[in-house]
């Protein structure tokens, strides 16, 4: 039988999990619905509520809710930083670039950021596993820079419409590729949560030593 202090984390990380799915379930009902996509005059505010909204929700519970906190520092730290993993996604980025469907700063800036992140996830994990809190620098200098990556990526974004249609002379919309799946589900779905992710990691680091690796 499991002790109280090996299930807590694998309690919080199913709590965690659960919430993602549900998540997950909503930003591909927005991307296959089409609501992702505007009219290039309108601002981009469905893809920055996407991204805002729970982003906020997220630093308003870390910030204001001791239980939630209590919930954070219960995850398994290596856990949340192998998930930035995921980012190895903005290669996707790359490729619509070579083929001149996104624009190149955002591509260039998305893309490269994302996938060193994702290349050096598996060594902070390491690092910080073997390290602890004298890991601090590098861990928290990591945490940063995947978070600005991310802001640079939703201003670069926004500059660019990458989510906006064009009509074309027949009257019909070419939807660009940011706002249909299984892309759109970056911007409303996978930046915002990876967000998140990084601020439970900085909860559970500063947890380190008072709670058991």
């Amino acid at each position: 039988m499991a002790t109280p202090s090996a299930a807590a984390p694998v309690r919080s990380m199913k709590l965690f999990i659960g919430i993602a799915v549900v998540w997950f379930a909503l930003a591909f009902w927005a991307g296959a619905t089409g609501i992702v996509a505007r009219n290039a005059d309108d601002p981009p505010l469905r893809i920055a509520l996407a991204a805002g909204v729970p982003t906020l929700i997220g630093i308003g519970l870390l910030v204001f809710s001791g239980r939630v906190r209590a919930w954070a520092q219960g995850l398994d730290l290596s856990l949340l930083i192998y998930l930035q993993g995921w980012r190895m996604a903005g290669f996707s980025f790359l490729a619509l670039y070579a083929q001149s469907l996104l624009p190149n700063d955002f591509s260039l800036a998305a893309g490269l950021g994302d996938l060193a992140l994702a290349v050096t996830a598996p060594f902070v994990a390491g690092y910080v596993a073997r390290r602890g809190r004298a890991a601090g620098a590098v861990f928290v200098t990591w945490t940063v820079l995947g978070i600005l990556d991310f802001i640079v990526a939703i201003t670069l974004g926004a500059i660019n419409d990458i989510t906006a249609y064009t009509v074309l002379a027949d009257g019909t919309k070419e939807i660009p590729p940011m706002a249909e799946l299984p892309l759109s589900l970056i911007p409303t779905y996978f930046v915002p949560l990876l967000i998140i992710v990084h601020l439970l990691a900085l909860v559970r680091f500063r947890a380190l030593d008072t709670l058991p690796g």
